[in-house]
Formats: C-alpha cells, structure tokens, sequence
C-alpha cells in the first residue's frame, strides 16, 4: 500500500473523524470480532475524494473506508465467512466468492435521465493480498456500468491492490444482480416491479402466470404472452418507468370484446390431398346467448361445413351444433398440490349433435397431426405441405352418416395452470362406410403428374352402428407433462351393424423437460375382442410411428406401440453457438426410440418380440407446426434406412 504525496499532505491538515455524509444502506462497519488490530484504517469523506480527482466514476462515491491487517495465519478466512455472512443477512449481492476475493454490492436506485439503469449503493470487499488483507467499503450511488472502472482506478487515491485490478468480475454482469420479479430488460437490467393496466375481465394473476412461463426478457416474455392469448387480447403495449428508484414495466392491455351472439367464424376450406384433388370450400358458425366457456366464448353453437373435391367429385359436408345448457361456474381458493393457486373452473355438461358426409383418415389416434387439432382439415402448413410434393402419409375413406353425444369437461379459466382439465364424451354413431381411390398425382413440382403418388386402399365397406366412450385427461403446460386418453367403442348387430367387437384403446403420452432438453414418450395399447374392419384396425409404421420401417407396415385387430425421443437443444451446440447469426426459432437434434407390435385376434405366432427401430432427426420449432428430418434404420437387417421428411406434432 503507498500514498502519493498529494494525498498524505492533505492528510496533515484534515483529521479523519470529520462527520460525513454517510448513506446507511450502504455502510458496512469494519466490526469483525476476535481479530488482530489493523495497521492501518483510514475514512475517506466525498470532500478528500474531490480534492484528488473529480472525474467519473469518483465523482459518484460519498464515503470510502479502508482497513488493512497483517495477512496472520487463517484471518482471511474468518473475515470473508463474517462479513459475507452479514452482507447476505442485509440483502447484498456477491459478485465473487474464492480464497482471495470476497465482493459483494449492494443493488440500488436506477438514475433517471443518465446513462446508468442501474447503481451499487454499497460495494464491500475482502481482498487477500500478498503481504496484506484489505477491507473495503464503498458507499454512493456508483452506476454498475463503471463499479469495475472505480476499483481498477483505486490508485488515484493512493490505494493500490493489485488483486482488484485483475479481478474477473470486474466487468460486472448485470444479469448475476437479482431481479424481484424475475424478469429484465434486454440490457440485463433487473425489473422491479409490473404493473397491468386494462385488464377488466382476465384476471392479474393469469396474465403473470402467462407471462413467467415465457422468457426472462421481459419483452420477449410479452411477444409470447401475445402469442399465447391472442384469442383474449388485441395487443399489448410494453414500457419500463422508472419510479421510486425502481425499474417498473408498465403492461396495457387491450382486451377483445366479448363473443356476441349470431354469424361468426365463416371462413373459406381450401384444401389438397391424393384423394380429393383440390378441395373448395366454406364454414359458417352461428353462436347462441347464454352460457360463456372461460375464454368467453359462447358455449352453444350451430355450425355448418360444405366443401367440392374437385378430384374425386365428391361433396364433403358437415351440420351439427353443440349446446352447453348445464354449464356451472365455481371457484376455489387456496392451493393445489402443485403450489399453485387453485383457479376458477367451468364444468360442462352438453349435447353434441351433426349429420355429415366427410373424407376422413383411418387410424387418427396414431397419425402424426398438426397443433391445430384436426387431421384432414389442418393447417396452412399441411396444404402447402402437400403442394410442394411432401408426402401424403394418409388413408382416406368416406364416413356418411349422424352421430349424437353427451359431452362433460372441466375447462380452468387459467390456460397454463398445471391443475388438469377432463374431458368425457359418450357418443352414439350411425354411419355408412366406402372406400375412396386416388384422383391425382399431381403437385406443383410433378406438373404433368409423371411421378405416381401412392394408391389409397380400399377400407371393409358397410354399416356402422356404434357406442363410443372417450375420455381424456390432460396436465400438460406449455406442452409438457401428461396427456392421456382412454377410447372404448362397442358396435353390435343388434344395433343394425355390419360389425360386431368392442374395441379398447389406451394413448398415454408424456413429456419431461431437462433445462432445455426435452424428453417425450409414448406408450399405445390396442385390444379387441373380434375381428375389426380395415378402418377400425390398429396400423402403425411409418414416420412419427415406427420410423424405421415403411408406412402402415403392420396391422391388425390387437397391438402396441412405445416410442421415445431426446430432445437437445442446437443453441448447445458449440459450432451453432459461433455462427455468425441469430436464430430466433427453435432447433433440435433428435435421438429415437420405437417398437410395437400388430396382429391379428387369431394369430398363434407369440406376439412378444416387438418390432423395434432407432434414430436420428432435426426438429424446426417446439409449440406449434413443426418441420421434422428422419433417418431411422430397424433393428431388423433385411429393412433399409429410412429417409422422410413431414410437418410434425410429437406425441
């Protein structure tokens, strides 16, 4: 430790008691117990600091005390365990803890109207020198921008620790300062406080619950709020204030207004498939007064579907309505076994009734549909999908007929809640089935239809008359956790049918995040106590299925299926994290896992050994549509490698 001369001189006419402008949250005493005397202690005022330099960031400090000890055995570690033990106890912040360093800060008030969004209204730390242990506490408002600059400068007042000049954590990373609310600015900086305003009919608490489920950039986290709630809000407007020395950001909100009775929703179909050729069309919806579903939406309808395959020529058609005349509202307090606050809940007990006469797919509880529910009339992203020549992974047959329902759920007005929701629907169905033939080959990159798309197969035609249970169970937030469905369908001569078997399926699936890893499985088990008809059949192969092996390899009236995916991140990836641009989409490697079984009620052959493949895929996006390349080779020697290329909804 030296003095330059210009200090010790005015250290002969200023005496070091002199009272000072202290700030208390900022101050530390030098009150460690059970240790040596220092040799030297001194207390710098805001008046000796200007007295030898009044730049920045000197110009920001009020007090600076200093004490020094001999470096005796074992005193280094008894002043950095006190003194980071107190800090800690008054809410600092340690920057770096070691056998050399102890420094902490003191967050405080953010400085309007400067160029510093954050300040340390303390600085404190324990230094293990090479001759000495050093002391030091800073107090003022030192913006956090520059708290690096003023312990690396300590020489201007005479005070040299080379230790600090070569400390790491000098270039102080807003981002390892605590935020209160868990969120921050783009720069790093910690949010305070938020505040919603606008909001009359969704409550806060939703809204922060919707919000801490995206991320910790509190802009960010507001685009996916909008994305999340766009049914419910028109736009959000964001800004950060600063208010009382905090950061606050201000969220407005513009709610849609509430679903009014009458025509609604209409909109035109355009579809293209094998089958149907481009299909031509438009939908109209006619909602009731009365009961409303948590979204607001009104619970009653009557809608109504009519679409031309200009293919095949066949006119697809859907009429129904569904009414929720029972429809009770209830609200619970307290919390849920998850830790969350229990929500308001609507359950529903309604009547589903529609005549149609539609083109629908064959084993929709194992085809790989889109996020927007439905596999035939899907979303923009398939349409295209099939234009641009992707493979067409259906088989279509034609369902005409009625069916009439009872429907009970529970609906959380709370979307991301972890609570569950059920859903349980006992239907009655009356409808004729035929088979369907392809119509055309063509798609924008096969003009003159020189290459041939797959055939569609032919279905049993006939009669079906049928009793269908369902009921699903869902927890998933933010496509994660458990989403189960149990199906049992019961179909009878004795109701007019041409088929006779009850047919029982289990769909369990669940998805386990690892940081920003993901882990997804599958487990799918089909029985039936008689023969089933070609569409009613248990068929797996195929992308997103059995991967290794070729679309619908294996069918039959029982069987099984496990899959399992790993989900690794790209961003992870070293070469990906030193490309020269941002990706603001989601990219995944992808390792797989599949095996299953299908068989026939009166195969003898021991169905135990399952069909088994593994993998390889790169998966584009994560909530919504994803885009998904395959390579997958079956354990089985005589099957090829496996290529495809689809838009994909894991399981």
């Amino acid at each position: 430790m030296k003095y330059n001369a210009f200090i010790i001189a005015l250290l002969l006419f200023i005496v070091s008691a002199q009272i000072s402008a202290e700030t208390p949250d900022g101050t530390i005493p030098f009150d460690c117990p059970d240790i040596p005397l220092p040799k030297f202690q001194f207390h710098f005022t805001r008046e000796l600091i200007a007295l030898a330099v009044t730049t920045a960031p000197f110009n920001t400090v009020n007090n600076l005390y200093i004490q020094i000890h001999d470096d005796a055995a074992g005193i280094y570690d008894t002043l950095a365990q006190y003194y980071g033990k107190t800090l800690k106890a008054k809410n600092w912040h340690g920057i770096q803890e070691d056998d050399r360093v102890g420094l902490y800060v003191l967050n405080g008030a953010a400085m309007q109207g400067t160029g510093a969004d954050n300040t340390f209204t303390g600085i404190f730390a324990v230094v293990k020198g090479s001759e000495d242990i050093y002391l030091l506490n800073i107090v003022g408002n030192v913006p956090a921008q520059q708290a690096g600059q003023l312990l690396t400068d300590l020489g201007e007042l005479g005070i040299e620790i080379p230790e600090l000049k070569s400390l790491p954590a000098l270039e102080i990373d807003k981002r390892s300062l605590p935020s209160p609310t868990g969120f921050r600015t783009a720069e790093g900086s910690p949010i305070h406080e938020i505040q919603i305003k606008g909001n009359q009919k969704i409550d806060r608490t939703e809204i922060l619950e919707t919000l801490e489920a995206g991320d910790e950039d509190i802009h960010k986290a507001v685009e996916a709020l909008r994305k999340k709630m766009g049914y419910r809000l028109e736009g959000v407007e964001t800004s950060v204030e600063q208010e009382d020395g905090k950061q606050i950001a201000v969220l407005t909100v513009k709610e849609r207004p509430s679903q009014s009775a009458g025509f609604s929703g209409g909109g035109p179909i355009i579809q293209f498939n094998r089958v149907t050729g481009w299909e031509l069309g438009a939908e109209i919806e006619n909602r009731f007064p009365g009961a409303r579903l948590s979204d607001g939406t009104l619970a009653s309808k009557l809608f109504a579907d009519i679409g031309y395959g200009f293919g095949n020529r066949f006119v697809n058609y859907e009429i129904g309505g569904t009414t929720l005349p029972f429809l009770a509202y209830t609200y619970r307090s307290g919390t849920t076994g998850h830790g969350d606050p229990s929500g308001k809940w609507y359950l529903g007990l309604g009547v589903d009734a529609k005549v149609y006469r539609i083109t629908d797919i064959t084993t929709p509880i194992l085809t790989v549909v889109d996020d927007y529910g439905s596999a035939y009339y899907g979303s923009p992203f398939r349409l295209l999908y099939s234009l641009f020549g992707g493979s067409d992974i259906h088989n279509y047959y034609a369902r005409r007929g009625f069916e009439i329902g009872l429907r009970w759920e529970t609906l959380l007005r709370r979307e991301y809640s972890s609570s569950p929701t059920h859903l349980a629907t006992l239907t009655f169905l009356v409808e004729n089935h035929e088979s369907l033939e392809k119509s055309t080959d063509w798609h924008l990159f096969n003009w003159r239809s020189t290459s041939k798309a797959r055939e569609n197969p032919a279905i049993t035609p006939g009669r079906m008359r049928s009793v269908m249970f369902e009921y699903d169970f869902n927890i998933r937030r933010n496509y994660l956790g458990w989403h189960n469905t149990l199906s049992v369908e019961y179909s009878s001569t004795a109701f007019g049918s041409d088929f006779d078997f009850t047919r029982y399926q289990l769909h369990l699936r669940y998805a386990h995040p690892l940081g920003q890893h993901r882990i997804r499985t599958r487990a799918v088990g089909s029985f039936s106590t008689a023969s089933l008809p070609i569409q009613r059949q248990f068929t797996i192969g195929g992308p997103g299925v059995l991967n290794g092996y070729p679309l619908y390899a294996f069918a039959g009236d029982r069987g099984y299926l496990f899959n399992l995916e790993y989900f690794y991140p790209f961003p992870e990836l070293p070469f990906w994290r030193n490309m020269p641009f941002d990706v603001d989409f989601n990219l995944f490697l992808v390792f797989f896992l599949d095996a299953g079984r299908a068989w026939d009620i009166d195969t003898e052959t021991s169905m135990l050994v399952p069909k088994s493949d593994a993998g390889i895929g790169f998966h584009f996006g994560e909530s919504d549509s994803f885009l998904r390349f395959n390579v997958a080779k079956a354990f089985e020697s005589e099957q090829g490698v496996q290529f495809n290329v689809l838009w994909f909804y894991s399981f």
